[in-house]
């Protein structure tokens, strides 16, 4: 009797074993897939993160080039420096007009003379031990031989925002235009590549200054630097903090002890404390990124290089995928957390799971059918459950894998896939048009009120658009506080034009009601037919995009109007 039980008890023990090994191979094959998701993503993000740095950085080199012809015009015309210097000055306004927001100041280094466009007397310069020849600007510009260089950038306290400065030496080998720049454009596509849930974002340039960053503490500081530098840096701010606050208790003290008018020991005692804010600021920035430099010193001791892949790190108790991504222009650096991840490419390792799972306990089953036909049927009738749940929990996963979490709306994948197939089944005479939309002001929204703020403002502007379209069309946001909706059997632009005043006209009036910040939507349009390309019409909705942001009030064009 034992003897007919043994084999019976030991195949049970096999199938154990087996079941046991093939869910550790498939949990090692799935990792493996996991990490190839995560690294596609991050390298995605980065990618396009790059190709805007670089369009940012031409606009640039595009102003200082305009800057620069005016000025070898107007020396051709005039050489007298006194001269060059009034026309200098008279460009300010000219130049901020064109330029916008990003323009900080111009000036150059003429026939020995220091020529710039502020009101601020030389004599400060001079006080100071400012030597135009010693400046990095200028230095930088002479080893460019010509070419326009970029002088690394820094964070400037007073202003509290990154400044850097382009500059070129010109053709007789003495003359330098430079022109200063406000890096806001850098820190403002920072806040629109945010993809995950708190995650951190770093842009760094060639020399390893970051000049965009989620946690604004960071930048300015140099990643290059080693950690007894960072380390000086801190003591340097400190020291400078101190120095101030004590020169400004001993200050007190003398304006106590005269007899100063209250007037002008107010003026002081104002002008001290905005220098110790400043240095309080520039204080607590040193500290932070201190205590970051440490932390890569760290991940790169336990993880090696870290580029070219993420790499699972510890912060703070939690855990996160780090991912650095470089060229010799500039550089990207995402953590995201590990949670937020998974999350973010369940299609990748769960609906796998799930079907391995299906034919494993299939399999099983099938196997043990010469244990006990009794046990077997009951086994199908529960397996038929099992697979019925896990079809569901299959859809579920799949429809996870294609709506954006924060609205609910269609991502960009499942978005592009979805156009990509209308304009492939369309008829000849059917038509579409692409709306591409982006938030106006919306960075002062989180700015002022936060991003949980924030993202209330996205739910709302999502829910605005789809109920503003039909069933038939189809919206999704792409990232940030852009969307993009694709309307389906027209070729009017006016549709598209009332369809977006509809969802400004919404967004405002329910905003009010939730007591709550508005933003609005400008869009750029472009029409669809069959046969039609999805990159080629996002890039032309994109472009018109651009020319309705101009009013950063809800604009509207159409690629075949600009």
């Amino acid at each position: 009797m034992q003897r007919g039980k043994q084999p019976l008890w030991r195949r049970k023990i096999v199938f154990v074993v087996v079941f046991l090994m093939v869910n550790l191979i498939s949990i090692a094959f799935l990792a493996v897939r996991e990490k190839a998701a995560v690294n596609q993503k991050l390298f995605d993000q980065a990618a396009e993160t790059e190709v805007q740095f670089g369009g940012i950085m031409e606009t640039y080199e595009r102003s200082f080039q305009l800057f620069a012809h005016m000025m070898a015009r107007e020396i051709e015309h005039e050489p007298d420096p006194d001269s060059v210097r009034a026309y200098l000055k008279g460009m300010d306004a000219s130049l901020l007009n064109i330029v916008g927001e990003t323009y900080d100041g111009l000036y150059m280094y003429y026939k020995g003379q220091y020529l710039y466009s502020w009101d601020t007397p030389y004599s400060v310069y001079e006080d100071s031990g400012y030597v135009v020849t010693e400046r990095p600007w200028y230095q930088d510009a002479v080893a460019g031989k010509g070419e326009i260089v970029f002088t690394p950038p820094y964070m400037s306290y007073a202003n509290h925002y990154i400044l850097t400065t382009i500059s070129q030496l010109q053709a007789d080998g003495e003359t330098v235009f430079a022109y200063d720049i406000k890096m806001e454009d850098i820190q403002n596509l920072v806040s629109s590549m945010e993809q995950f849930q708190q995650e951190q974002i770093l842009i760094y340039d060639g020399a390893g200054t970051v000049v965009g960053s989620t946690v604004p503490g960071y930048l300015g500081g140099n990643l290059q630097i080693s950690l007894e530098e960072a380390a000086q840096n801190l003591e340097d701010a400190q020291a400078e903090l101190d120095a101030l606050k004590k020169d400004s208790g001993a200050e007190t003290a003398r304006a106590e002890d005269t007899d100063s008018t209250e007037d002008a020991v107010g003026a002081e005692d104002t002008a001290k404390s905005e220098e110790i804010a400043k240095a309080e600021e520039k204080r607590e920035s040193a500290a932070a990124f201190l205590e970051f430099r440490q932390r890569l010193s760290e991940w790169g001791k336990t993880s090696g290089d870290m580029s070219g892949s993420a790499k699972p790190v510890t912060m703070d108790g939690n855990r996160y995928y780090l991912y650095n991504h470089q060229t010799a222009d500039c550089g990207m650096m995402v953590l995201v957390p590990e949670v937020t991840m998974l999350k973010a490419t369940v299609g990748t390792w769960l609906v796998p799971f799930l079907v391995m799972e299906l034919i494993l306990i299939y399999v099983l089953g099938s196997v043990g059918r010469e244990l006990r036909n009794q046990e077997l049927r009951a086994a199908y009738v529960k397996m038929g459950q099992i697979q019925k749940r896990l079809e569901l929990a299959l859809s579920a996963a799949q429809k996870a894998a294609a709506v954006d979490d924060l609205t609910g709306l269609m991502n960009f994948k499942s978005f592009q896939t979805e156009v990509g197939e209308q304009l492939d089944t369309m008829d000849e005479k059917d038509s579409g048009i692409l709306i591409m939309i982006d938030g106006d002001h919306f960075k002062r929204v989180n700015d002022n009120y936060g991003h949980s703020v924030g993202d209330e403002v996205i739910r709302l502007s999502a829910q605005m658009i789809i109920g503003r379209i039909r069933t038939v069309d189809l919206a999704s946001r792409l990232h940030g506080d852009e969307f993009a909706i694709f309307v389906s059997n027209t070729d009017n632009y006016d549709v598209a034009r009332t369809i977006m005043e509809d969802i400004n006209a919404s967004i405002a009036k329910e905003a009010g009601k939730r007591n709550m910040p508005a933003i609005t939507l400008s869009a750029g349009a472009v029409t669809a037919r069959r046969g039609g390309r999805y990159t080629e019409l996002f890039k032309a909705a994109d472009e018109a995009l651009y020319q309705a942001k101009k009013t950063h009030n809800g604009g509207f064009a159409s690629f075949e109007e600009i």
